[in-house]
């Protein structure tokens, strides 16, 4: 396994490991605990969206952890809400002024403070009152901590050094490990392309790169900025693990 990309929110890494492996790694991932906005009370709304569409845009907001709870459905009220499972977050606003995520107050923090909720013109005003608690992804997308997601490598084979540069600057970004300097004949760059995406973005190369598909998988992982992506992966693994002991104990049974 190697790392080739890591930033504050995504990071990649090639593997040979099995692609069903790869994707239960994936599908783990929405069953990662997260915390959002999952239920909002409008006292005033004289925005031209309706209710309905605000409480959506406002459960999309990320939102950092600034004290743990609990699951709703693991906490000693039974899922009725309470101080140990839930977070509550005012809003209040008067137009003309664009109303951003920075705007909404509680016991959390705003992953990123500028996400436009609502567009209020004069005298318009807005105020509500929200619930954040601890969900996962399987039973709504506003739990997602990211997107997590891997290909095939594609091998690139350089024929001609002397036009594959240009070659590899129409790839960007989709090259995996550029050489440092000139490219040479012979030598072998990957990426994060397949091979017809690649064969389709550059005709007429066959005298310039010999593309092929790769044996191993790249594989990525995108926060939204609630998780560090390296934690979106061992927690998406840890979840896969859980889901396995239980499979054994239910067969031992």
């Amino acid at each position: 396994m190697e790392t080739i990309e890591k930033t504050k929110t995504r990071i990649g890494f090639i593997t040979n490991i099995d692609e069903s492996l790869a994707n239960a790694i994936r599908r783990s991932s929405s069953e990662i605990p997260v915390l959002a906005i999952e239920e909002v009370e409008f006292h005033k709304n004289d925005s031209a969206l309706y209710d309905e569409i605000l409480a959506h845009r406002i459960g999309l907001i990320p939102l950092k952890d600034t004290r743990k709870i609990n699951e709703t459905d693991k906490c000693s009220c039974n899922g009725k809400g309470c101080n140990k499972c839930q977070i509550h977050l005012t809003l209040k606003a008067k137009g003309p002024a664009t109303v951003y995520s920075g705007s909404i107050k509680g016991d959390v923090g705003m992953v990123y403070d500028k996400i436009p909720i609502v567009l209020l013109d004069k005298d318009q005003e807005l105020e509500f009152i929200g619930f954040a608690r601890i969900g996962k992804a399987v039973n709504h997308a506003k739990f997602s901590p990211g997107l997590v997601y891997y290909r095939h490598i594609s091998k690139i084979t350089i024929k001609n050094s002397e036009k594959a540069n240009e070659i590899i600057k129409k790839l960007g970004n989709h090259i995996i490990n550029p050489s440092k300097g000139k490219l040479k004949s012979g030598e072998i760059v990957y990426s994060d392309k397949d091979v017809d995406e690649i064969e389709s973005m550059l005709e007429e190369n066959s005298d310039i790169i010999k593309v092929e598909p790769g044996e191993d998988l790249i594989f990525f992982a995108e926060s939204w900025g609630q998780l560090d992506p390296k934690n979106i992966i061992s927690d998406a693994v840890k979840s896969l693990e859980s889901n396995l002991k239980e499979v054994l104990k239910s067969i031992k049974k």
